[in-house]
């Protein structure tokens, strides 16, 4: 389990599509004929993305390193909760990044099964 996590956080990001929900990445192709189920998988784990524990602007990561700051005032163990704050943090972006690695290779991994399923309108 551990040597699996440290893969994904480590994994270098060559993704093939942009992060982008199924119905625009479509309307590239110019609005093919598709598998029905396929389509309905891919729009379902872009429902499935996850959402990122210190949001997707920078407040939380400020908020992350004022409680730093503020736990350093404490007297005597402020050293300490820092350090435990400090170390819980970081265990929390890992499993963020690696949560969305995972994800991101399935929803991949879906996207290429949909286009491989795809037909032009005038093959038909």
């Amino acid at each position: 389990m551990w040597s699996q996590f440290w893969t994904d956080f480590n994994d270098l990001p060559e993704w093939r599509f942009t992060e982008m929900p199924p119905w625009q990445i479509l309307r590239h192709f110019g609005r093919p004929l598709m598998d029905h189920w396929e389509s309905l998988r891919a729009e379902w784990l872009w429902q499935r993305r996850p959402k990122e524990f210190l949001g997707d602007d920078t407040i939380g990561y400020v908020l992350l390193v004022a409680i730093s700051i503020l736990l350093l005032l404490v007297p005597v163990i402020g050293i300490f909760l820092d350090a435990a704050w400090l170390l819980s943090s970081f265990l929390l972006i890992a499993l963020d990044v690696v949560r969305n690695v995972r994800w991101r290779r399935d929803y991949e991994a879906s996207l290429c099964r949909l286009v491989r399923t795809m037909r032009s309108q005038e093959s038909i």
